[in-house]
């Protein structure tokens, strides 16, 4: 079976994804995950339900970015525990 996908990381560079091989790395998930996070915005749709009630003078990554970063990383792993 033949599955190949192409995906834009961050809008501008090009990235193809070939799943033809008998053994594939789960690594490339993350790659289709955040694709399907900017087509369909589901941690983007959750943020908007939190609030934010860190100073903003001492904070550097905003919620969104940290609910990405975790979701993300629980999803690979459960992909990398399939292995």
């Amino acid at each position: 079976m033949r599955n190949k996908n192409t995906a834009y990381y961050r809008g501008n560079v090009e990235v193809s994804v070939d799943f033809s091989a008998n053994e594939i790395s789960p690594d490339g998930a993350v790659v289709l995950l955040e694709k399907l996070e900017r087509k369909h915005q589901p941690i983007s749709y959750f943020n908007g339900h939190i609030k934010d009630r860190r100073d903003p003078l001492r904070t550097v990554h905003s919620i969104e970015k940290l609910l990405k970063q975790r979701v993300f990383t629980f999803i690979w792993s459960r992909i990398n525990s399939f292995r």
